[in-house]
């Protein structure tokens, strides 16, 4: 046989052989995909729980009327104060001389002022003896007047001069502590730029941004549960927003009316509002998949015996926050994936994820 006819047959023969084997690696290589779970449950269970955040009631930036170069801060972050105690002052000599220029001018518009009115005098005196026109009594009587003005336009600058300089001193407004500092001394800073964060020790405020349709159940006084570290906190509602914020939710302001000795301010709690229960399955909207005609939409739900997926058509209902209802086509207790539903398909072997890190495990418990 020819060489080029047996190099030939060798190559056609081969052919089956490397297929098989290409395809032997491909199945023995295929691993089911991991996919995040959630086990679903009702809106009371999973849309019921919002962050809030613990603030002081009194709380400001405080910061000098006038601008200026501070010439010296008295306290510092996490120092207490009392109430009219002096937290800063700025350098007074410029305020100083402006005062005593504005001084300088009162007493010359003063000067003014009595000059003007002799004049007047003389000229309606000369006009009586037909010794001067009507003209002159005029341009003498306006000449006063003006005077005058001028008079007062110096004694405002001189009030402000002299309060700019009784300002010179920050002076804290309430009692309380520092809980942020934004200038350091001999700075220069504008007239009402934030020099120190103040807040106040009198009573702690919760505020949270509630769904519109959970702000419109509660009232003023109604008590609310929340938690701090696995610790119950009571809370009464104090006041409700008329004002819809961005993603139609609404600020609400609550009185810790229990025992908040170790809340401080800054902190977030968990806060689970008393509201009609509802049996409604709510979801994550990342486990929804809308249909091209945006009105179907559906889950993957997973089944443990067999370890695979089923995409499940499901009836949408109302939207609040990051979730969404179900109300048809799910039953609390099943699970569903959560994430990367768009690389999926019905009927597609997976395996549940599962963190190894503390954090991941604690949130998936």
């Amino acid at each position: 046989m020819k060489p080029f006819a047996l190099l030939t047959l060798c190559a056609v023969l081969s052919i089956p052989a490397l297929s098989g084997c290409s395809d032997e690696r491909t199945s023995a290589g295929e691993v089911p995909r991991a996919v995040k779970l959630e086990t679903v449950s009702s809106h009371g269970d999973s849309l019921r729980q919002f962050t809030a955040t613990v603030r002081q009631q009194d709380r400001v930036d405080a910061a000098f009327e006038n601008g200026g170069r501070i010439a010296e801060i008295l306290v510092d972050v996490g120092d207490r104060f009392q109430k009219g105690q002096v937290l800063a002052r700025l350098d007074a000599e410029m305020l100083r001389l402006r005062a005593q220029q504005a001084e300088a001018n009162v007493r010359s518009a003063n000067a003014q002022v009595t000059e003007r009115r002799v004049q007047v005098q003389q000229q309606q005196a000369l006009f009586e003896d037909g010794a001067a026109s009507q003209a002159s009594l005029t341009a003498a009587t306006v000449a006063f007047e003006s005077a005058q003005s001028q008079l007062q336009v110096a004694l405002s600058d001189r009030g402000l001069a002299q309060r700019a300089l009784r300002m010179v001193e920050l002076k804290a407004p309430f009692a309380g502590s520092v809980i942020g500092r934004r200038h350091q001394a001999h700075a220069d800073v504008g007239a009402g730029e934030a020099v120190l964060q103040l807040e106040g020790a009198s009573k702690l405020q919760v505020v949270a941004n509630l769904p519109e349709s959970i702000a419109r159940t509660l009232r003023q006084g109604d008590a609310v549960h929340a938690e701090s570290a696995g610790q119950p906190i009571a809370l009464k509602v104090r006041s409700i927003s008329a004002r819809v914020e961005s993603a139609a939710t609404v600020e609400v302001l609550f009185d810790v009316t229990g025992d908040a000795a170790y809340l401080r301010s800054g902190e977030s709690l968990l806060l689970r509002p008393q509201v009609p229960s509802s049996t409604e399955i709510a979801v994550p909207l990342a486990a929804v998949m809308m249909a091209s005609d945006g009105k179907n939409a559906s889950v993957f739900v997973y089944t443990p015996q067999q370890g695979t997926l089923t995409r499940r058509q499901v009836a949408l209902g109302a939207v609040e926050g990051d979730r969404v209802g179900i109300k048809m086509g799910l039953k609390a207790g099943e699970q569903i994936v959560t994430a990367g539903t768009a690389f999926l398909a019905d009927g597609q072997q997976v395996v549940p994820f599962r963190s190894t890190s503390r954090l991941g495990a604690g949130a998936q418990s």
